[in-house]
């Protein structure tokens, strides 16, 4: 990874993470959606998992598209970007200002200007949001609100939910198979899990998870569902457990019941 050029007011750490993240998207071209857990680490889970979810929609699902890059705020390719400065806000919070070069073709792109929000916990530096500068109006808008509006209004309980929902003491969650009807063996369901005290929500992807039968290949008894966000594990089984798990180390573990 190239060292980055010095920008004023930018931390060292919050400077790499920045230059880590454009340098692989300017690589992966039009594969960034796909390839996008390349990047976790670069994200709050709850960016990350919003974009994830987002990511997997297609134009024709009837939810909504995210029908511009979330790299460059337009809906054209980039050729190159330069990180201007930092400003801080508060002790653990930075604002990133870049310009991000994006066109027809190389010689057709200008500087579109993009504000990077980030936040230090105890793991170092994450991007919490994308901010697009509209230019030359000079008013702006934020990307987690767009993520939101086409994954829908998740803690409105006045709306019936699409899957199943499992309440235990201490969250409501909402797993939903996106896999045709009758498939046994899913690779992508959701899970949307609430905190029933504080509200705060987390968006996964996941997948089906059976115990093997006697020949070690088959699937055979449906266990529950199984979710990854990073080295954390999220088990929601069929008997209405969730379990949280970081490597072998149980963090979590609640009995709840299905509502559906």
């Amino acid at each position: 990874m190239p060292t980055p050029a010095a920008a004023p007011g930018c931390q060292p750490d919050a400077a790499r993470r920045i230059t880590q993240l454009y340098t692989w998207y300017l690589g992966a071209g039009d594969a960034y959606r796909a390839r996008i857990q390349e990047q976790q680490q670069v994200f709050a889970p709850a960016l990350y998992s919003d974009l994830r979810a987002v990511f997997q929609l297609e134009p024709s699902s009837g939810q909504g598209f995210l029908d511009f890059n979330p790299f460059n705020g337009v809906q054209t390719d980039s050729y190159g970007f330069r990180l201007e400065r930092c400003d801080a806000v508060g002790g653990d919070q930075l604002v990133a200002h870049l310009l991000v070069k994006a066109g027809l073709g190389p010689n057709r792109a200008t500087d579109q200007p993009i504000n990077l929000w980030l936040r230090r916990d105890a793991t170092g530096w994450q991007i919490t949001d994308f901010e697009y500068r509209l230019t030359p109006s000079g008013e702006s808008f934020k990307l987690r609100p767009v993520l939101s509006s086409l994954l829908g209004p998740a803690d409105d309980h006045s709306r019936p939910a699409s899957g199943q929902v499992l309440l235990t003491p201490g969250f409501r969650i909402v797993v939903e198979r996106h896999c045709p009807e009758g498939s046994v063996i899913c690779d992508r369901v959701s899970y949307l899990g609430e905190d029933r005290q504080t509200g705060a929500l987390i968006r996964l992807m996941g997948s089906t998870s059976h115990s093997i039968c006697a020949d070690g290949v088959t699937p055979c008894r449906f266990r529950g569902y199984r979710f990854q966000n990073g080295n954390t594990t999220y088990l929601v089984e069929e008997d209405g457990f969730l379990r949280v798990l970081q490597g072998d180390k149980l963090l979590l573990e609640e009995q709840g019941e299905w509502q559906n």
